[in-house]
């Protein structure tokens, strides 16, 4: 039987379930670790393995490194039995039966509110801490991302989809543990974290502590979602320190964070800053504008070793919330001109930047 148009009481259920797995992604209580471990065997008897020794580690930082204790070829092969296989088939059977109507409602949803958070951040801050060697050896962990394939299977099972038997285990798995390494004779499992703070648009944040913090002390630092350095939030940069920083995401929350949501204003004006030339209205982001500044040399009072230029600029991409990110770039002294400034950041001339529709 082929489904072509979901019922209202259909469509209702998936919003249900929807939100019962974000809730699941964002979750802090203490796993049932019971549950987890039939869910465990169930997913292992799905493709004809024997239940494994379940261990239980606090974060995933812990996992990964218990990980590697396991040779790397018998870990990928059962992963891919117990992991890719089972979506793999289950997948293809629900295609032939509902198509893919149910993609967008529930697994876009659970994956842009839980996975790519949670998944990004928290496997960034790992392979920061292990090194990428380490890491690119247990990255294939059954992670955040099985929020998304299990409200996808559960949203298909209430519209009365079969054949997705095969997947309940890891579904029972995935509600309780949100990173778990599933190998020939053991599988690795770690429990939820203990915190996960988040700003008033549900991305990852907290000015005072880890955003995402586990109970053997591995943590994520954020704010309004952009993963940050641990010393950024506690005990927090001074002005230079934030604008040495050499990644442009991260200097602009560090000045947020030192002077609010028009912290490059008020620092520009509290620093005395020459502006260079008129500002100048963005080309490559229409209504807003471009401004140049003067940033003396150390031995002059100002902040670097050498002058440079601050370009003051604002992202094209509008956040959620309806505002735009402010950013202050800077760009060789030599520079004299804010849309040649503009230009210099992406790599172009200043005559093929005044031609662009719309900067990134």
């Amino acid at each position: 039987m082929t489904i072509d148009v979901l019922t209202a009481e259909q469509v209702a259920a998936l919003d249900v379930i929807r939100d019962r797995w974000i809730d699941i992604g964002w979750s802090t209580e203490r796993a049932d670790r019971a549950a987890a471990e039939r869910g465990v065997t169930e997913a292992y008897a799905a493709v004809g393995l024997p239940a494994p020794a379940c261990v239980w580690v606090d974060s995933p930082l812990a996992g990964a490194i218990a990980a590697t204790q396991v040779g790397a070829q018998v870990r990928t092969q059962v992963r891919t039995q117990v992991g890719a296989q089972v979506w793999d088939q289950v997948r293809d059977q629900v295609r032939a039966q509902v198509g893919d109507q149910v993609a967008t409602q529930v697994w876009d949803q659970v994956g842009t509110q839980v996975g790519a958070q949670v998944r990004a951040q928290v496997g960034d801050q790992v392979r920061a801490q292990v090194g990428a060697q380490v890491w690119d050896q247990v990255w294939r962990a059954l992670d955040p991302s099985l929020c998304s394939w299990s409200a996808w299977a559960d949203a298909h099972e209430s519209i009365g989809v079969t054949g997705l038997a095969a997947s309940k285990g890891l579904r029972t798995v995935a509600a309780q543990s949100p990173w778990w390494w599933p190998m020939r004779d053991i599988a690795i499992l770690t429990d939820r974290p203990t915190v996960m703070a988040r700003d008033n648009q549900g991305r990852l944040h907290n000015p005072t502590g880890p955003a995402i913090e586990y109970a053997d002390g591995f943590g994520v630092h954020a704010w309004h979602g952009t993963r940050v350095p641990a010393d950024l939030i506690t005990p927090g940069w001074d002005l230079p320190t934030a604008l040495r920083h050499d990644n442009a995401e991260v200097r602009r929350c560090a000045i947020e964070r030192i002077a609010g949501q028009d912290g490059w204003a008020k620092i520009i004006t509290a620093a005395g800053w020459e502006q260079v030339g008129d500002a100048h209205p963005d080309p490559g982001n229409p209504g807003q504008t471009l401004a140049l500044y003067h940033v003396p040399a150390a031995r002059d009072g100002g902040l670097y070793p050498e002058p440079v230029r601050l370009l003051h600029c604002v992202n094209a991409t509008v956040e959620r919330d309806g505002t735009r990110h402010e950013f202050g770039l800077t760009v060789p002294a030599g520079i004299g001109d804010p849309v040649e400034a503009a230009a210099w950041t992406f790599g172009l001339t200043q005559n093929e930047y005044a031609r662009v529709q719309r900067a990134c």
